[in-house]
């Protein structure tokens, strides 16, 4: 089933009430009506009974395209197997503003940062190079990232230590959500910018974990793409980060609040 949702809001949360008649994986899909490679959420989870999708979509759209369908049946109409209830819209209730942290370059990413998360499933690679306005900040939009000897890395992303020049794969960038790209920058970000050991990737992890979901981006998200990342590169260290991480999200509320209090 498809449903088109308008902006009401600039920083937008969708709720949609599911009703399952039994048990069902059901698909969730939001994205943008006409950007390619443009997608705000999804997820899979199997639903007994009724359960609500909550897409947070900061930064919202003109309007977005949503896909809910049961994963046996296919996206289909008319599928008996579930009832969807009354799509409602607020504003996303962020645990605090970009503006409000006491990091100069923070504010001025932000906004780079989003901006090329959004637009780069139609933006050139072929080692295209993407400068914020201040230029500060460099992105270089490769097809894929290769090593000093030509062999391809499966990484993502990654960021030089002494330039801070940040290095972007479109194979795997492009296939992530919006959401999950911004989480992939404020990583590579946190490692010379924010991390008082920058060689500490479970440091950047946090770091970006607090940007990413204090300016209220979805939690599953979050997940699912470092989980793509550890998966696509095992190992005891990315065990050990998926932990720390996972550990960190759950914790996250707390976090903040002692945080807020110790100010």
């Amino acid at each position: 089933m498809l449903y088109q949702v308008d902006r009401e809001f600039k920083n937008q949360t969708i709720r949609i009430p599911v009703r399952v008649f039994g048990s069902a994986r059901m698909v969730a899909r939001a994205y943008h009506p006409r950007r390619q490679y443009t997608v705000y959420f999804d997820t899979a989870p199997i639903i007994n009974g009724s359960d609500t999708f909550i897409i947070k979509i900061p930064k919202m759209p003109s309007a977005v395209l949503i896909d809910i369908y049961n994963e046996r049946n296919g996206n289909v109409d008319n599928d008996g197997t579930f009832a969807i209830g009354k799509v409602t819209s607020a504003p996303i209730r962020q645990s605090f503003a970009i503006s409000k942290i006491m990091n100069p370059n923070v504010e001025s990413f932000a906004e780079f940062s989003d901006e090329f998360a959004e637009l780069a499933g139609g933006l050139s690679a072929q080692n295209s190079v993407y400068i914020s306005p201040d230029g500060k900040f460099r992105i270089d939009y490769k097809d894929t990232i290769r090593d000093e000897k030509g062999n391809e890395l499966k990484t993502p992303a990654r960021i030089n230590a002494k330039s801070g020049l940040i290095e972007i794969s479109k194979k795997y960038y492009r296939t992530f959500t919006v959401p999950g790209r911004k989480a992939i920058n404020w990583h590579e970000f946190s490692h010379i910018w924010l991390n008082k050991n920058p060689a500490d990737e479970i440091e950047a992890d946090k770091n970006a974990i607090m940007i990413y979901l204090g300016t209220g981006n979805p939690t599953i998200e979050a997940y699912n793409v470092f989980l793509r990342v550890f998966n696509n590169t095992p190992s005891n260290i990315n065990r050990k980060r998926y932990d720390e991480l996972n550990n960190f999200i759950k914790n996250f509320n707390s976090i903040v609040n002692k945080q807020i209090k110790n100010q």
